[in-house]
């Protein structure tokens, strides 16, 4: 009845029907409600119609998942917009941040610049006491020491006692020409300009033992030597740094028991660590994935280690000028050689057990 007096009137007037609300019974009498759609087509001189049935639960189904779609759309437009807001908040925060970093920079160049022109001063102001050290200080000190020698050879019976004092006048001026000569090696290894080439150390201690070949003898000392590596650096620092430790080893000597001095015994070996196993104390004054480790070892008097900072320092001495001579420059012109290799130097000691001086120097 619904075909004839409304569906196909319909289609005939329109050609097509869209979603026409039917109610169908299903198997079991159930209604299901349904929407139709049709078509009407000419096909070989007969009308054809098409029908299309969707169940409206079906439909609500895909309406639902269509809702849903858009909303997560929406959601995720949402979420882009909320992102660009983001972007530009942080873009504008980088820029002001960049902009106050390089306002800094531009400060800290600035700084520096004048630092930098401070130190040159400096090291000018350096060269010029090396340069008077060197000649307008010892120039008295020479005369001082002749005049001592002319005394004390033509007129020593006229002075008499007088004679020890004039050799205590010699001895004190002689220590002070050490003391200047040490001051001036010290202060031309803190400003000289860096000189960086291949250094083979073997080369260079066998020439520091070559120098110290007559204390050497007359101590008979026993000196032990590993082969050693190349290093990038200064040869003539390096053989300052391995002149003064061996000089120590040879002079700070320990006594036996019935009073005697020992023989010195000297073992230098070395070792090859990377840098994570490099002792949290020990501070190279430049990064390096391994270090050469120079140990220097003796058995001498050794020292305290509580005294290992301050042994490192210009004029610091653990002993008396009439025990030891020396100016207490020595490990302080070491420790300057050292950083200015890019590494360190460090000691291990306990009293009358030796001593052990580890320098690091980068592979």
């Amino acid at each position: 009845m619904f075909y004839q007096t409304h569906f196909y009137p319909l289609l005939n007037l329109n050609g097509r029907v869209d979603e026409v609300v039917l109610t169908l019974l299903g198997r079991t009498n159930q209604r299901i409600p349904i929407l139709l759609n049709a078509v009407s087509q000419p096909q070989e001189g007969h009308l054809l119609t098409l029908c299309a049935y969707l169940p409206l639960g079906q439909r609500h189904n895909f309406e639902t998942e269509l809702i849903q779609a858009r909303k997560a759309a929406e959601q995720a437009r949402s979420a882009v917009q909320e992102s660009e807001a983001r972007y530009r908040a942080l873009a504008a925060e980088l820029e002001e941040r960049v902009a106050e970093r390089t306002k800094e920079l531009s400060v800290a160049n600035t700084n520096l610049h004048y630092l930098n022109a401070d130190l040159k001063r400096s090291n000018e102001n350096l060269q010029q006491f090396a340069y008077i050290a060197s000649h307008d200080l010892q120039e008295p000190l020479r005369k001082i020491q002749s005049f001592g020698d002319i005394l004390k050879n033509q007129y020593a019976t006229q002075i008499g006692d007088g004679v020890d004092l004039l050799e205590r006048m010699q001895s004190a001026a002689s220590r002070m020409s050490i003391l200047i000569k040490d001051l001036l090696a010290f202060s031309r290894i803190s400003t000289q300009q860096e000189v960086s080439m291949s250094v083979p150390l073997t080369q260079v201690i066998n020439t520091v033992l070559t120098d110290l070949e007559l204390v050497i003898q007359e101590t008979n000392a026993l000196v032990e030597i590993d082969p050693l590596p190349m290093v990038q650096g200064d040869p003539s620092q390096l053989r300052q740094l391995f002149q003064n430790l061996l000089s120590n080893a040879l002079k700070f000597r320990r006594r036996a028991s019935d009073g005697t001095l020992e023989n010195p015994q000297i073992r230098v070996n070395v070792y090859q660590i990377p840098a994570s196993d490099m002792p949290p104390l020990v501070k190279p004054t430049r990064a390096a994935s391994a270090y050469h480790r120079i140990d220097i070892s003796d058995n001498g008097i050794g020292f305290d280690e509580k005294y290992v900072d301050r042994i490192f320092q210009v004029f610091q001495r653990l002993h008396g000028k009439n025990e030891f001579a020396g100016t207490g420059i020595g490990l302080a012109i070491c420790a300057k050689v050292a950083t200015n290799h890019g590494g360190a130097i460090t000691a291990t000691s306990q009293p009358g057990q030796g001593a052990t001086f580890r320098v690091y120097l980068p592979v």
